[in-house]
């Protein structure tokens, strides 16, 4: 729980318990998110059987679920995507296990990515396993301590409009000015609605133009 609490930049003490609860029967899924988080008696065994090196996907994706704010979601883009970002990182800086996934291998993301361009950039195709290819591209460049970063700076701010487009750019902002670099050509490669005004504001910064986007 310490590492999930270090990714979203919180105090390592929660204001409640993250318990799981197995169940013969729960209202969605293998596993949903919650308090508690739901899974079927199937899963029990891994929840108590914690082990390093030992993949542990599911639960820590609802963990991650748990820590999802709205501020920097954009639905229904992210709803699966971003809680990863809590799997990859507790299997790598706690389980010892890189990209632990079987959707992580370097080919199948290189493959999804050509897809993703080949197709046009779509926004609308942008979503769960491509969607994260964004962040895990922002990871392999910054580091987990940009992640950090960013996500204490949104601790600090407050009345975030809830459109995608205004988040999707407060976002883009975010990250440049938590980097010191301008990250608005890749978010653009990316497909997202990166505004004329968005770029101004992070034209003084360096611009990011070996990014894997281009």
């Amino acid at each position: 729980m310490r590492a999930i609490a270090d990714l979203a930049a919180k105090p390592h003490k929660f204001p409640h318990k993250e318990r799981f609860v197995t169940d013969v029967q729960i209202s969605a899924g293998w596993m949903h998110a919650g308090y508690p988080i739901m899974a079927h008696h199937a899963s029990a065994a891994e929840l108590v059987g914690v082990k390093k090196s030992k993949e542990l996907w599911g639960p820590i994706h609802e963990l991650g679920h748990n820590q999802q704010r709205s501020c920097w979601e954009f639905p229904s883009h992210t709803t699966e995507c971003t809680c990863n970002l809590w799997s990859v990182y507790v299997h790598e800086e706690v389980l010892g296990l890189n990209r632990a996934h079987d959707e992580l291998p370097l080919a199948k993301r290189k493959s999804r990515v050509e897809k993703y361009i080949k197709g046009g950039r779509e926004l609308s195709d942008w979503k769960l396993w491509v969607a994260l290819e964004t962040y895990l591209q922002l990871q392999e460049k910054f580091g987990w301590d940009a992640f950090k970063k960013v996500f204490a700076a949104y601790h600090r701010m407050s009345d975030i409009p809830d459109d995608n487009n205004t988040k999707m750019n407060l976002y883009a902002e975010t990250f440049s000015q938590t980097v010191k670099m301008n990250l608005t050509g890749f978010f653009k490669a990316w497909g997202w609605p990166i505004e004329a005004a968005t770029e101004m504001k992070l034209s003084k910064l360096p611009y990011w133009n070996d990014h894997p986007m281009n």
